[in-house]
């Protein structure tokens, strides 16, 4: 494992980073690429600490993304779809109200388009199923129509993750889904 201090580089480092050498900076891209191997554990840290959020819910969001992935898999879902049906709400760690946004961007990277797209919009699409109790357009996801990934999209949200809620469902677990979330996070991130 690389050290990651700027005491482990012997050269000029500067205090900006207009000011940073050549040098210097090869420094920081070796531990900046070290550092993306960390990410897949990071991703698995990050989806048990959602085992402690409820929300009111009978199950807890953790299990929630367990049985979307679970009905995923089982509807013969890639291995792209699958891992962002089971990050889809890890965005809920920080904020309920914008959590898609904030999950579709941490997996952007790993992912297809189809599946950043899908969990970016998900909660338009699972509006049907409850934004008119809240005074909202229950049907926000015909904004979208015109996407390519529309399908895929009303696929996750009405079959899978609206189903998601059941405490009696058999649902794989997360140690099945580890070797899905390392292939996917361990592939060199797209820069786009």
């Amino acid at each position: 494992m690389i050290q990651n201090t700027p005491a482990s580089f012997d050269g000029p480092i500067g205090v900006r980073m207009s000011d940073f050498s050549s040098e210097y900076m090869t420094h920081i891209e070796a531990h900046l690429d070290e550092d993306f191997t960390h990410v897949p554990e990071r991703i698995m840290s990050l989806l048990r600490s959602t085992d402690d959020l409820i929300q009111g819910f009978q199950v807890s969001q953790l299990t929630h993304g367990l049985q979307t992935a679970t009905m995923a898999e089982q509807d013969g879902a890639d291995i792209d779809m699958i891992v962002g049906a089971l990050c889809h709400d890890v965005g809920k760690i920080i904020s309920n109200a914008n959590h898609p946004a904030i999950a579709a961007e941490m997996i952007r990277p790993w992912v297809s388009d189809a599946v950043y797209w899908v969990v970016k919009v998900h909660q338009d699409f699972e509006g049907m199923h409850y934004y008119a109790r809240m005074g909202m357009d229950p049907m926000a996801r015909l904004k979208h129509i015109e996407n390519p990934y529309y399908d895929l999209a009303e696929k996750f949200a009405d079959e899978w993750d609206q189903n998601a809620f059941d405490p009696d469902f058999p649902t794989l677990s997360l140690e099945h889904f580890e070797p899905l979330v390392h292939e996917v996070f361990s592939r060199p991130p797209r820069r786009k």
